[in-house]
């Protein structure tokens, strides 16, 4: 790419990822992004080519020159839509956004078997799952434009996005999902749960927090010998999902429940888990062993707050009542201070949400030159080709 074409792509970005957080005028832009006003004008006039920005009904209050009033530039929600998907073994949730992150629409619906007929566990009924949704999605933006997505399901994705390299609800290892996406027209990425929900409560680029996501598949039918129970955690490090050396990040708190076995980091069997609803004795068990995993994680990340998500809404007071016994000399506010604890009441469209907030991260970013870094967020924003 020639210096020229990647500067005026930097240009554009800039102004596009200003615009993503509301109305601005045009002296606002040459101020904070430090530019030319004939940049921000030409940049300005190519965006609006494009139909990525129009001028708003406000009228701005820092660029009164001689009398002459000057409205300010948003984006143009009408040029796209992004979505997020919670894809679960069952059934799945869809939440549709413009590009400026305002809400389009909501979908939830579970698999009918008529239409998704191959077996449980197989990487065929897993495609069929996936084109599925697309196709509902599709369906549901007939008249708009879909910029791109990101498909969510508690699972260890590869950094490109595109490979599925272990899900236990699944029961699949290793699978690409770049045949069924390659015929579309826009871009599809896979992502795993808790990271999704936990890119959701970012407040701004130097933010550093973590999300334990708790979830159970009581009322789901799993294949055999799947755990009824996971957890799983987001990192988020300085705004940026910290996704590790071979994206197991956020791993060592996943708790891979599995008649005693297979990377069990809690003393609890799957038909202890079973038990967590109707035998007080089993629940104990788990929260303090999920309770001594949050203290020892937030020792040694010491992050803003972790975001308690999932089905864990249901134990807060267990929770709070473990740590107390840890800390008999702590009332409830000073653990909750003291250990950053955020618990959340209804996290139900977390992961749904994270994963559209992703989508827009991915059209928002800074374009890469001659970069050779292998994750999705690398490749060429669809908001940016052919400008």
């Amino acid at each position: 790419m020639a210096n020229s074409q990647y500067q005026k792509l930097i240009n554009s970005t800039q102004i596009l990822r200003e615009l993503k957080s509301g109305p601005k005028s045009r002296n606002y832009l040459v101020k904070n992004l430090n530019l030319q006003p004939s940049t921000v004008t030409y940049t300005l006039k190519r965006l609006k080519d494009f139909n990525l920005v129009l001028d708003s009904k406000n009228i701005s209050i820092d660029n009164h020159k001689k009398g002459r009033k000057s409205t300010e530039i948003i984006l143009n929600k009408e040029a796209g839509v992004v979505f997020g998907v919670d894809l679960l073994v069952d059934e799945f949730k869809i939440i549709i956004s413009y590009i400026d992150g305002s809400f389009f629409t909501q979908i939830e619906e579970v698999f009918n078997d008529i239409i998704i007929t191959a077996e449980k566990g197989s990487k065929e009924r897993f495609f069929q799952c996936i084109r599925y949704v697309l196709s509902t999605i599709e369906a549901k933006c007939c008249n708009t434009k879909i910029l791109g997505g990101c498909i969510s399901l508690a699972a260890i994705v590869d950094f490109d996005g595109l490979t599925l390299i272990r899900s236990l609800t699944h029961a699949i290892t290793n699978v690409s999902v770049e045949e069924i996406i390659k015929s579309k027209n826009y871009p599809v990425y896979l992502e795993n749960d808790a990271n999704c929900a936990a890119i959701k409560y970012r407040n701004n680029n130097l933010d550093s927090y973590l999300y334990s996501l708790v979830r159970t598949y009581y009322n789901h039918k799993l294949p055999d010998g799947v755990p009824v129970l996971g957890v799983g955690m987001g990192v988020v490090i300085n705004g940026q999902l910290y996704r590790g050396w071979q994206s197991k990040a956020g791993e060592f708190v996943n708790f891979v429940y599995q008649e005693g076995k297979q990377n069990q980091q809690l003393e609890i069997d799957n038909d202890e888990l079973m038990q967590l609803n109707n035998n007080q004795a089993s629940l104990k068990h788990f929260i303090d062993n999920y309770v001594n995993k949050l203290l020892y994680t937030n020792a040694l990340l010491n992050p803003r707050t972790i975001y308690l998500g999932g089905d864990s809404e249901i134990w807060n007071a267990n929770i709070l009542k473990s740590i107390s016994k840890i800390f008999p000399d702590k009332t409830t506010d000073d653990i909750i201070n003291n250990f950053c604890f955020t618990f959340l009441e209804d996290s139900e469209n977390d992961i749904a949400y994270g994963a559209s907030h992703l989508m827009l991260d991915f059209l928002f970013h800074m374009p890469y030159l001659n970069s050779t870094i292998n994750t999705w967020e690398q490749n060429d924003s669809p908001l940016l080709i052919g400008i």
